[in-house]
């Protein structure tokens, strides 16, 4: 019986990461909408607060942690998808493959539309970085190229080679 619950709350979440298309693309989910507006309010279901709301938001909350264990995302406009936590480019999180690049990043929380400034990948830093974060900034810099094609501005900013 967890299993299904838990099934069923991932179903829940893959619809609020899809915008709450509705089955087939008929139309938009009027829970999806609810939920969007009472919790949501255009975040990323990832960066949501935990422990606050119903029973159900709750329950959503304590597995999205999951939901991102299978899930690569389709970058879009880069609203929704976290820099370093969600599996964009490559097959694991940024925060994992560059760790100390992470632990200096001054917004963790950071959604990737946030660090795509005027054509370029700027982020902030809580400290000058060093020979070695200077080559692991380089690699991150080559990875993010080697795997996005920017079309510009708009919808459609980046999408995946």
């Amino acid at each position: 019986m967890r299993t299904l619950n838990e099934s069923l709350l991932l179903k829940w979440i893959w619809r609020l990461y899809n915008k709450g298309g509705g089955v087939g693309g008929g139309g938009v989910d009027q829970c999806c909408q609810l939920l969007n507006a009472k919790y949501l309010r255009g975040k990323p279901v990832t960066l949501c607060k935990k422990g606050v709301g119903s029973q159900f938001w709750r329950g959503l909350q304590q597995i999205r942690e999951r939901f991102k264990w299978g899930a690569t995302f389709t970058l879009g406009d880069g609203r929704n998808i976290l820099f370093w936590e969600d599996v964009w480019v490559g097959d694991i999180p940024l925060r994992l493959e560059f760790p100390n690049l992470y632990e200096y990043s001054y917004n963790k929380n950071c959604v990737v539309s946030e660090c795509w400034i005027e054509g370029e990948w700027k982020m902030n830093f809580r400290r000058s970085f060093g020979q070695d974060e200077l080559l692991q900034w380089e690699q991150l810099l080559h990875i993010i190229s080697q795997k996005l094609e920017v079309r510009g501005i708009g919808a459609q900013l980046m999408s995946a080679r």
